[in-house]
């Protein structure tokens, strides 16, 4: 049992835990940022490349499903689905930055 005086052992293992993550997400920001420094990038490749991106666009303007241009293009349904609405929004900022 505690006493007001003195901190019980939980409270010394939270305080100890706490700590300790404290610890971590620190030297997690300080390596995340000497890798950025270094020029390197993390998270994970794109899927699509500018060719890939190309055949889609092309494969929608000719009026086919999304289903099929992710089956032609080897690609998902959301990819195809995120590389329109990316070049949608491309193309509506291109309009209202055109004098």
């Amino acid at each position: 049992m505690s006493t007001p005086n003195a901190p019980s052992s939980s409270n010394l293992a939270l305080a100890l835990a706490e700590d300790r993550r404290r610890d971590i997400v620190r030297k997690t920001k300080n390596g995340l940022q000497a890798a950025r420094e270094q020029g390197k990038v993390g998270g994970r490749r794109p899927v699509v490349d500018d060719d890939k991106r190309a055949a889609i666009l092309a494969r929608r303007r000719r009026g086919e499903s999304i289903r099929a241009i992710a089956a032609g293009v080897k690609v998902s349904v959301g990819v195809v689905h995120k590389t329109l609405a990316a070049s949608a929004e491309g193309n509506s900022a291109d309009r209202l930055s055109a004098p």
